[in-house]
């Protein structure tokens, strides 16, 4: 289990480098509690081990896997093949999910990179996005209270989208 949990922390390590204090990517950012292995490698009574993880560090931590620097190049690379998903509607299996966030904003032809899902209390997504007109850019949304509403994040891209559709 150490092994494990060693190698799991080390964006943590990495964040922690970076000046971010409190974060804990192990854990989703809501307090429905651990689960599977967190269960195993978290402990309520120790607080630091509990996520603090905010919109502003999931767009940092996502901008430096999109740009080869979390941890090394080549994990950068490994987590952005994690990430890839196809937008279009109907493919299957790990893609369905991306389909009922951030996808449905975009226009054909668009890119995507995304950790997208929902729990009892909340939506969220983080999503970094290739536009036809090559405009790149990094979105995280996580919302509260909000889980049963399913347009707010295919909203809030449509809206993201039609500012880089003017161009870069």
């Amino acid at each position: 289990m150490e092994e494990w949990y060693f190698k799991r922390n080390a964006v943590n390590r990495y964040f922690a480098s970076l000046g971010y204090t409190n974060i804990n990517v192990n854990r989703k950012p809501w307090c429905e509690g651990p689960y599977g292995r967190e269960i195993q490698s978290v402990k309520l009574s120790k607080p630091n081990h509990r996520n603090w993880l905010t919109t502003e560090a999931t767009a940092r931590l996502l901008t430096e896997i999109v740009t080869g620097k979390a941890v090394s190049a080549k994990r950068s690379a490994e987590m952005m093949a994690l990430l890839r998903r196809d937008p279009s509607p109907g493919v299957g299996s790990k893609d369905d999910q991306a389909h009922a966030y951030t996808a449905l904003g975009l226009p054909p032809g668009a890119k995507l990179w995304s950790k997208a899902g929902w729990t009892s209390e909340t939506r969220h997504d983080a999503a970094y996005v290739e536009l036809p007109n090559g405009a790149k850019f990094v979105m995280v949304i996580f919302t509260l209270d909000h889980a049963n509403e399913r347009e707010i994040i295919p909203t809030v891209t449509k809206a993201v989208v039609e500012q880089f559709q003017g161009g870069l």
